[in-house]
């Protein structure tokens, strides 16, 4: 089986993009570390400006990197996928301050982190920051069988990006879900 980095389609001048100020005391990465959220804010409110997009996609671009997602992308990940916490949010004009009609949104807090890194194999440089060594990775490698069947997942060591089946890949263009690309990661 092959696995893909999932990140989000910005090809289309015209798709929103949702901006968020305050986020009621969640820092931008906590969200990115795989951990089930207990005290979730549901003010937190993405705003967003017809002038500048007007195309809302599924998997909503947005300045703080989290994997939100609408109803639809929300129904299809939870047919193959048990470790994925759904928080909602509002997303609201900024102009006139209503609230987005009939187009539910959510962070999708992927908890799935699987130890799969396989270096070796992956293109990357290393930085010591404060005795700790930092890894930036080009090219993803992946070792297949430590993932077994996980349809979407982090990498232990490098919780930040999305990982997903090609399962899961097949899905999202089945059904038309919109915002999303994927790069096709190294499988060893």
């Amino acid at each position: 089986m092959n696995f893909f980095k999932l990140i989000v389609d910005d090809s289309n001048d015209d798709d929103v993009v949702v901006h968020c100020e305050n986020t009621h005391g969640f820092k931008q990465y906590e969200l990115k570390e795989g951990k089930f959220i207990e005290n979730w804010n549901d003010t937190i409110t993405f705003h967003f400006n017809l002038h500048e997009g007007s195309e809302f996609t599924d998997y909503l671009a947005n300045n703080l990197g989290w994997f939100i997602v609408s109803k639809k992308f929300k129904n299809l990940i939870e047919k193959i996928d048990e470790e994925t916490q759904f928080l909602p949010v509002n997303v609201v004009d900024i102009k006139s301050e209503k609230r987005l009609e009939n187009n539910e949104y959510f962070v999708a807090n992927v908890l799935g982190v699987i130890d799969a890194l396989n270096l070796e194999n992956s293109n990357y440089s290393v930085m010591d920051l404060d005795g700790e060594k930092i890894y930036s990775v080009r090219k993803y490698a992946v070792s297949t069988n430590k993932i077994k069947y996980k349809n979407v997942f982090k990498l232990k060591g490098d919780e930040i990006p999305l990982f997903v089946s090609e399962r899961f890949k097949q899905l999202v263009e089945e059904s038309g879900i919109t915002g999303c690309e994927f790069i096709k990661i190294i499988n060893v």
